[in-house]
């Protein structure tokens, strides 16, 4: 069995478990992590976990087949996450239309 390890960066606090399967690589999806948690393949500290969105944080043990995997404390900081700017919407009219006839 090979073990690695994931680090959470400072400022985040947890990782959920159907992500933690995709970031290694060990599904093709989200989708097919969901349900191999759900039928109970995945161990979380030597035991069974079927909450897809269990949170896992320092100290965690997953277990999927033969690959398991540490969560771990980094002391290096997160790369800045960046918000797009959003263009401002156009100002609507006030005020009702004036029909003429």
């Amino acid at each position: 069995m090979t073990t690695q390890v994931l680090e959470l960066h400072p400022g985040d606090e947890f990782v959920e478990l159907y992500k933690v399967l995709k970031i290694q690589g060990w599904v093709g999806g989200g989708g097919e992590a969901k349900i191999l948690i759900g039928e109970g393949h995945v161990l979380v500290n030597h035991e069974v976990e079927t909450r897809k969105r269990r949170k896992l944080v320092v100290g965690d043990n997953v277990i999927f087949g033969e690959e398991s995997l540490i969560i771990a404390a980094s002391t290096r900081p997160a790369t800045e996450r960046v918000k797009p700017v959003k263009a401002p919407k156009p100002a609507k009219p006030k005020g009702r239309p004036s029909i003429k006839f």
